[in-house]
């Protein structure tokens, strides 16, 4: 150790020697296999025609994220009805009729003017309508002549031409008309006490609130321009207790050719047969101001645009409150006064 302190320099050059000497051998050695190496880099290679198939599975998938980017879809509840909200945007609340807030799926904001019905605000949502439009209850968004909330009434499509609830159900009795037909058996030839083949006496009938004069007929024959044919006459006195005598209170019978119903006239006195009428509203196409329908008891009367022979429908009986109409198909109906229109 001492003598490399005391001839520090010399122990260095002996060192560098030592590695150059190293490094020397190492580059004789590589040179000496170079030949080798080099030899197995020229050597051909033989051609291959064979082209390895392209996975493009990411490719498409790629290519189909694109064409069909994601979306941010509402879902819906057990019910079907449709949640709303989404990961970015609050859920909206209104302020109700007691100024508390709700959610809009929640609450009614408007009722229906024809029953006084709360309409759920969920209804105007599930159906795609706007909820904060005040005219929207009476919009009619598919143009079939009914109204949002006639179509919530009848639980019908409100977006949907074809799904739409009855005609009849925009009928509304307007008022009850009776129009006087008054009848006076006034007279007849023949002797009844003598005979009660009545077949050829003839009977005078006055109508009385019609411009026609008196007429002369016999059983089976029409009242002319009246609906009415003689049926029967059945021959009756009674005792006058202030005269002491007897009056001729005899029976003319007339039947309704219609209706099948049966009016009986008194001997000179009147009797009113009134003829009755429905005056009806059709209410149908909600956008357009309503028409007026005049039916005659029984009559039977069409409804548009269900114009045809399958869609007759017929008034069975009115009142003051209310009328009675056979449907197409055989079913009953009551047609009301619209309460919107008191």
């Amino acid at each position: 150790m001492n003598w490399i302190k005391k001839r520090y320099d010399q122990f260095l050059l002996a060192l560098f020697t030592l590695a150059l000497i190293a490094c020397a051998i190492m580059i004789f050695l590589r040179v000496q296999s170079f030949g080798e190496k080099f030899n197995d880099a020229v050597v051909a290679v033989p051609p291959n025609n064979k082209v390895e198939v392209v996975k493009l599975d990411k490719i498409e998938a790629a290519q189909d994220r694109l064409q069909h980017p994601p979306e941010w879809k509402m879902e819906t509840d057990k019910e079907g009805n449709l949640v709303r909200g989404s990961l970015f945007i609050a859920e909206p609340y209104i302020i109700n009729s007691a100024n508390v807030p709700e959610k809009t799926n929640e609450g009614t904001l408007y009722t229906d003017t024809l029953t006084g019905e709360k309409i759920p605000n969920r209804w105007f949502l599930n159906n795609n309508l706007q909820l904060m439009n005040p005219k929207t209850p009476l919009d009619d968004p598919d143009k079939d002549g009914f109204v949002n909330e006639d179509e919530y009434r009848a639980k019908t499509d409100p977006n949907n031409k074809e799904s739409h609830p009855a005609y009849v159900t925009k009928l509304f009795l307007k008022r009850f008309e009776k129009v006087p037909f008054r009848l006076v058996f006034k007279a007849y030839d023949g002797e009844p006490k003598k005979t009660k083949d009545y077949s050829k006496f003839s009977f005078q009938i006055d109508t009385l609130d019609r411009k026609q004069p008196s007429e002369f007929l016999n059983l089976g024959q029409m009242v002319p321009n009246t609906k009415f044919k003689l049926e029967k006459f059945e021959f009756k006195e009674r005792k006058n207790p202030s005269t002491d005598e007897m009056d001729d209170v005899s029976e003319l019978t007339l039947v309704d050719t219609i209706t099948g119903a049966k009016i009986v006239l008194i001997y000179t006195k009147v009797t009113d047969s009134p003829d009755v009428y429905a005056n009806i509203e059709y209410e149908w196409p909600a956008t357009e101001p309503p028409k007026m329908i005049r039916v005659k008891k029984l009559q039977e009367f069409v409804l548009k645009p269900e114009v045809d022979d399958t869609h007759h429908y017929q008034l069975l009986d009115i009142s003051e409150d209310e009328a009675q109409i056979k449907l197409p198909d055989g079913r009953e109906y009551t047609v009301k006064k619209d309460p919107r229109h008191k």
